[in-house]
């Protein structure tokens, strides 16, 4: 008996863990420049490219998916980094 007590207080504290790591920030594409974005798309889609902006599984981070000659690319920012440099980043790869 004492060893499934135990047992069950360690799912407890990983239950508490889990909870603790889900409370940080959460992306939120709100928070993105809507300039940066439009230039973006404006940049990426110039030679027949597409941009995809989502989020992961889980919501925490950003998900941003990049066609080029049919073929996809993801990468995916973590919310504690700027996703305006981010994307800062993507015209600058993008710029004819």
């Amino acid at each position: 008996m004492g060893a499934m007590k135990n047992i069950k207080l360690e799912k407890r504290d990983a239950s508490r863990r889990r909870t603790t790591t889900k409370a940080r920030k959460q992306a939120d594409w709100g928070e993105a420049d809507s300039g940066l974005l439009a230039q973006a798309v404006v940049y990426v889609t110039r030679d027949d490219g597409a941009i995809q902006f989502g989020y992961s599984r889980d919501g925490g981070a950003y998900a941003v998916r990049i066609y080029e000659n049919g073929v996809g690319e993801s990468e995916y920012i973590p919310p504690n980094e700027d996703i305006n440099e981010y994307l800062r980043g993507v015209i600058e790869d993008f710029r004819p």
